[in-house]
C-alpha cells in the first residue's frame, strides 16, 4: 500500500509538471527549457523456474507481472539543469513481495561546465549504471551486474566528447536495493563510441559496512563492445568480474566473519534489423556465482545446492516490433538454465 504522502508528492508533482509545460519555455535562445516525459509499460514474465531463479523474482509462478510506469520532469535555466521522476514499480526482487511501489528514483540538480562537461549531485544513478548493460541487446537484459545503480547522497561528473566519454561518481553511505548500508561507494567508466565500434570498461569499488549490514568491500570491473559488421547486423558482448566481501556469520545484530565471493557474468548478444519496424535479437548467456559453488569453502549449507551447480547458461531468442517510434513490443523466449521461459512487454514513450 501506498503511503499519504507518498501519493500527495505523485499528485502534486504530475500537477504542477503538466502545468509547467503547458507554459512552454522549450527552444529559447539561451537554451531554457522544461519537458514532461515519461513511459507506460505493462507485461512480465513467464514459466517462472523455482530451480534456476537466483534473485530475479519474489516468487516463482507460471506469470510474474512486471508493469512499469515512469512519470518525470527535467529542465535547464541558464547553466543549472534538475530532474525529478517517479517510478511505479513492482516489488519483485527476491525477498519482495511482488506489489506495486511508486518511489522517487531520480532527484537531483545539476550543472553544466561545457557543452561537452556536466556534474549532477542528489539521487541519481552512479557512473557506471548508465553503461552496465552495454553490449547486451536483449530487451529485458541478461546478465545482472551488480552495480549500485541509483543511490542518494551522490555526485557525479560526466564528459561526452567527438568519440570519447567518460563519467565518475562519488555515493555517501550507499545502499543495497533492500536498504542494506554498504558504505561509501566510487564508480567510473571510459568509452569510445562510433558507428562501427564501441566499447565502454567500467569500475567500481565500496567501502563495505562491516558489522552494520553483511555487505562488506567491493571490487568490479565491467566490459561492453558493439560491433556492426554489416548496417543491419551487430553483435554485443557484455559481462563483469565482481570480488564481493559478504558476512557469514551473525551475532544478535552484528554481521561478523567477512569472506570474499568471486562473481562473474558474460553475455553475447546478436540483432538484426529486417526494417525500420521489427528487429530479431538472440543471446547466450553464462553466469557464476561463488555462493552456488557446493565445494566452496564458503557455502552457505542451510540452502540446498542450486539445480544449476555453480553455474548456469542459457540462450534466448525474441524480437522487438516498434510500430511507432515511441512504442515497442517485445517478445523473448529462453531455454537452458534460465529463470523464465519467456517474457512479452508492450511499452509506450513519451
Amino acid at each position: 500500500m501506498l503511503n499519504k504522502s507518498t501519493v500527495a508528492i505523485a499528485i502534486i508533482t504530475m500537477l504542477s509538471a503538466g502545468s509547467v509545460n503547458a507554459v512552454m519555455l522549450e527552444g529559447e535562445s539561451q537554451g531554457d527549457h522544461v519537458r514532461l516525459y515519461g513511459e507506460v509499460g505493462v507485461g512480465g514474465h513467464f514459466d517462472t523456474h523455482a530451480d534456476y531463479n537466483h534473485d530475479e523474482f519474489y516468487d516463482t509462478k507460471g506469470y510474474v507481472d512486471d508493469s512499469f510506469a515512469t512519470l518525470g520532469v527535467t529542465g535547464q535555466r541558464q547553466q543549472f539543469t534538475y530532474r525529478l521522476e517517479l517510478d511505479y514499480q513492482r516489488r519483485n526482487w527476491l525477498g519482495g513481495d511482488g506489489e506495486f511501489e511508486l518511489a522517487i528514483d531520480k532527484l537531483y540538480v545539476g550543472y553544466v561546465l561545457t557543452e561537452q562537461q556536466w556534474v549532477e549531485l542528489g539521487l541519481t544513478d552512479t557512473a557506471f549504471d548508465d553503461y552496465d548493460h552495454f553490449g547486451d541487446f536483449t530487451f529485458n537484459k541478461s546478465i545482472e551486474t551488480g552495480e549500485a545503480g541509483d543511490q542518494e547522497n551522490t555526485v557525479k561528473y560526466q564528459a561526452k566528447f567527438e568519440h570519447l566519454i567518460t563519467g565518475v561518481s562519488y555515493s555517501y553511505d550507499g545502499e543495497h536495493k533492500s536498504g542494506a548500508l554498504q558504505g561509501d561507494i566510487v564508480n567510473g567508466y571510459v568509452g569510445w563510441m562510433s558507428d562501427l565500434l564501441s566499447v565502454v570498461v567500467g569500475l567500481e569499488t565500496r567501502g563495505g559496512s562491516n558489522g552494520v549490514s553483511k555487505y562488506g568491500e567491493q571490487q568490479q570491473i565491467g566490459f561492453g563492445a558493439r560491433l556492426k559488421l554489416m548496417p543491419e547486423f551487430s553483435i554485443g558482448v557484455n559481462g563483469f568480474i565482481e570480488d564481493e566481501d559478504l558476512s557469514t556469520r551473525k551475532s544478535g545484530d552484528v554481521h561478523l566473519d567477512y569472506q570474499t565471493f568471486r562473481n562473474q557474468g558474460l553475455t553475447v548478444s546478436a540483432k538484426y534489423d529486417l526494417n525500420e519496424h521489427w528487429e530479431i535479437i538472440s543471446s547466450v548467456n553464462h553466469e557464476e556465482y561463488e555462493g552456488w559453488d557446493l565445494i566452496s569453502p564458503n557455502y552457505d549449507y542451510s540452502e540446498l545446492p542450486p539445480e544449476y551447480g555453480k553455474e548456469r547458461r542459457w540462450a534466448s531468442l525474441g524480437f522487438n516490433y516498434r510500430p511507432a517510434r515511441d512504442i515497442v513490443l517485445s517478445l523473448e523466449g529462453r531455454v537452458g538454465e534460465a529463470p523464465e521461459a519467456g517474457y512479452a512487454y508492450v511499452r509506450m514513450y513519451f
